[in-house]
This record gives structure tokens, C-alpha cells and sequence, in this order.
């Protein structure tokens, strides 16, 4: 029992390790995302004509800020998991909420084939499905 225990410890340290290197690493991208997003932005409003924003690069643009916010939303989430026991089931689900919101959000209709925004519509209603039973469940059990 002492070392089925002992083993599961090592185990859970060597899991929360590879987590924290994967953190580290993206957070190198994510402030390597922001200085791109920086510069590509001082680059089009310095060039002629002089503080004037295409459309085209605005979705490009606000393309980088989602990509960066759902990073960011990542991790946050495996710094949950990092400091918990269990797995965060409820904060796992919104930021998968965030992220399938953030690629409808950018998703350009005209070259979306209809299955994939059906399938992105059943995961919403999925992901909201879950979200629901999960936070109803949870204030059943507080109330109990």
C-alpha cells in the first residue's frame, strides 16, 4: 500500500512538472504573440496610407487577440490543474466554451463548409449542456 502510494506521488509530481514546462512554453508564445501582434500593427499604420485599418487586417488582428486570450485562458486552466487534487471540470468546460466561441467568432462563413458550423453548433449545446448539469449537480449537492 506504502508504495502503491508512494508510486502514485511520483507519478502526480512528474504530471505536474511536464504541465509547468508546458506553461512556461506558452507563455514564451504568448509574449512572442503580443510583440508580433505589436509589431504587425505598428507596421500597417505607419505605411500609406498613414493610421487607416483594413478590414482584412482588422480580422487579422482581432484573429491574434482571440488566439492570445484563448492561450492565456489555457493557462489559466492548467494552473488549475496544477493546483488541485482534482481535475477543475467546470472552469475546463468554460474556457472550452471560450475557445470554440473565439473560432466561431472568426470563422469566415463563406468558405465554411455547413457540417462544420453544424458541428460546432452541437458543441456548443454540448459544452452548454454540460456546464449546466455540471453547475446544477454542484448546487444540489451544496444545498443537500
Amino acid at each position: 500500500m506504502k508504495s502503491d502510494e508512494q508510486f502514485s506521488r511520483i507519478i502526480i509530481g512528474i504530471n505536474k512538472n511536464i504541465i509547468r514546462i508546458l506553461i512556461s512554453i506558452m507563455t514564451v508564445m504568448l509574449i512572442l504573440g503580443t510583440i508580433q501582434l505589436i509589431f504587425l500593427e505598428f507596421k500597417k499604420i505607419t505605411n500609406p496610407p498613414y493610421l487607416l485599418i483594413e478590414v482584412s487586417t482588422l480580422v487579422e488582428v482581432f484573429n491574434l487577440i482571440l488566439i492570445i486570450a484563448v492561450g492565456y485562458e489555457l493557462i489559466k486552466a492548467l494552473l488549475l490543474i496544477i493546483s488541485s487534487n482534482t481535475i477543475p471540470t467546470v472552469p475546463i468546460i468554460e474556457i472550452s466554451i471560450i475557445a470554440i466561441s473565439t473560432k466561431i467568432i472568426t470563422l469566415d462563413i463563406k468558405q465554411t463548409n455547413s457540417n462544420v458550423i453544424i458541428s460546432l453548433a452541437l458543441l456548443i449545446a454540448a459544452l452548454g449542456l454540460s456546464y449546466f448539469l455540471l453547475k446544477f449537480c454542484k448546487a444540489s449537492q451544496n444545498k443537500a
